[in-house]
């Protein structure tokens, strides 16, 4: 059987097409692919019903909506299934990446970058700040020193 499922569909040139292919790509059991360590490898997989059907996939989700939407997991630690999968700017998939460290702070949740923005700060300060085993509270609200030049 076509592991794509049945390219009758008409939809093998869409965009939605090549993210329900592409996703079916990384999760390959394949351990010499280059994906593979970032999801077969760690337990990422798709749902039987979307790993054998395009048509099942895209009623799920519907068509992707423009050129510049991804398709993001809400929970990184869960698979592509229905639930846990939406179409997303990469700008917003970037903020739900698994290396992003999440800080809370009077209530908000930001990750690095946005506290680091909203702030006006480099997110590196922030970041050394707190691999410097600084408090949240003190790495967000103690002002940056800024350098004197002679």
């Amino acid at each position: 059987m076509n592991p794509y499922g049945n390219k009758k569909h008409g939809s093998t040139g869409t965009l939605t097409y090549a993210s329900w292919k592409a996703m079916n790509q990384r999760c390959t059991t394949n351990p010499t692919s280059e994906h593979f360590k970032h999801y077969s490898g760690r337990g990422i997989a798709v749902c039987e019903r979307w790993k054998t059907s395009f048509e099942a996939f895209k009623q799920d989700m519907g068509e992707r909506p423009s050129k510049a939407s991804t398709l993001d997991r809400i929970d990184n630690q869960k698979g592509y299934e229905p639930g846990n999968c939406r179409w997303v700017t990469m700008a917003e998939q970037n903020k739900n990446r698994s290396h992003c460290v999440l800080l809370t702070h009077n209530g908000t949740t930001q990750n690095i970058t946005e506290w680091a923005q909203a702030l006006n700060m480099r997110p590196q300060t922030l970041t050394e700040r707190l691999r410097l085993g600084w408090t949240t509270e003190r790495a967000l609200t103690e002002p940056v020193k800024t350098r004197r030049t002679k």
